[in-house]
């Protein structure tokens, strides 16, 4: 593995960028097969593995090379600028030990030791009833990404524990040998990200397995008698932290749209003679796209910033900003497409795969722009919104 070396260095930084290209080139290799698959190619995960990219993020008493957020997020966008599916699952696939490294010792050691991929959806739909030692769990659970290739699972449902006014969102980490898996991932976008349906019936899941979410919160320490006091998520706003792929990759995205466009208009030839990079119609573009995909860096490096500081920053201009970097994405990705013409639009070719991937992030649901501007803008007039990082 190429994660060997210090990670204080640069040598590991240019080493996860390289990590990050081998997958992204393998993954638009087969960018038309993952499509009619709807998954990426064991081929693409295992590379994934060989990498050591589902190690990033753990604890460095489980092998962890503690990088920051800026690492993390180039390592993402770098992924996203040749295939957005293949950097969704390799951003979840290292992301989700994030929540892992909140467990129990003995669960932290039991997951990690598995070497088993780890997924989640935690929209809060279970069923739960309490009962001895733990829970019983019956759901079903759309939009679960990269599950064929997963161990285990964290999932959602509310919860009151004991003295709680009220009920919260809690994690129930699964075996993925006790769920069924429903293939029906049949997407407009990310179709390479394989995510399926699983179904829970009736499954015990110990105390152990469980974790709330909502009481991560802020900058929360792990209820563990010792833990790595420099681990990236015990020392940022976790939900805030754990969305911080979502930009990046896009931002990876919208990079190549743009440079696709540049490449595309440079040897394109009107029927009239003209050429296409002469004109100013495509000169326009280009300059008020770059301009766009520069905004949407910026936005992103004060994202990592605001991470990293000790103020504490409001959820809701998180949300905001991650909204309006994936908007900028679109924006320039739709704008291309639109600008180059029907050529563009062939199965296949990166601006229309591109343009697809986007919008299928833009519907994520931390990153819908019309929430996240309405939430921003109630916190900005002072006004109660609730809202997970």
């Amino acid at each position: 593995m190429r994660m060997t070396v210090d990670v204080k260095s640069a040598d590991l930084y240019q080493s996860l960028l390289e990590s990050a290209k081998r997958i992204g080139i393998a993954a638009e290799a087969e960018a038309l097969q993952a499509d009619i698959n709807s998954t990426l190619s064991e081929n693409v995960v295992n590379i994934i593995r060989e990498e050591g990219i589902n190690k990033l993020i753990l604890p460095k008493r489980f092998g962890g090379p503690q990088i920051d957020f800026t690492t993390f997020a180039d390592m993402v966008k770098e992924v996203g600028y040749y295939n957005l599916s293949a950097a969704w699952l390799t951003y979840f696939f290292s992301l989700h030990n994030a929540w892992v490294a909140y467990l129990p010792e003995h669960r932290q050691k039991e997951i990690v030791q598995s070497g088993g991929l780890v997924a989640d959806i935690f929209a809060p739909i279970g069923q739960i009833e309490k009962v001895d030692g733990g829970f019983m769990l019956t759901a079903k659970y759309n939009y679960v990404s990269g599950i064929k290739y997963a161990g285990w699972v964290g999932v959602g449902a509310l919860h009151q524990r004991e003295g709680a006014q009220e009920k919260t969102m809690h994690g129930f980490v699964v075996n993925t040998k006790d769920i069924q898996i429903i293939e029906n991932w049949n997407s407009l976008g990310l179709r390479g990200s394989g995510s399926h349906t699983i179904v829970i019936e009736n499954l015990f899941i110990p105390d152990d397995m469980v974790f709330e979410l909502h009481a991560l919160g802020f900058k929360t320490k792990p209820q563990i008698e010792e833990f790595d006091e420099d681990f990236l998520y015990y020392n940022a706003p976790f939900h805030s932290a754990f969305y911080v792929g979502f930009p990046a990759m896009a931002i990876g995205a919208a990079q190549r749209a743009l440079d696709e466009f540049k490449k595309s208009t440079k040897g394109r030839v009107r029927l009239t003679g003209e050429q296409e990079m002469a004109s100013p119609r495509s000169q326009r573009v280009l300059a008020s796209l770059t301009l766009k995909l520069q905004s949407a860096k910026s936005l992103m490096k004060t994202y990592i910033e605001m991470l990293e500081a000790e103020e504490q920053y409001p959820p809701s201009q998180f949300k905001a900003m991650r909204a309006e970097i994936i908007q900028n994405c679109v924006d320039i990705s739709v704008k291309a497409i639109l600008t180059l013409g029907a050529s563009a639009l062939a199965k296949g070719h990166p601006v229309e795969m591109i343009t697809r991937d986007l919008i299928a992030i833009g519907t994520h649901v931390t990153s819908l722009y019309e929430d996240a501007i309405d939430v921003y803008g109630k916190h900005l007039f002072d006004f109660e919104a609730s809202v997970l990082g």
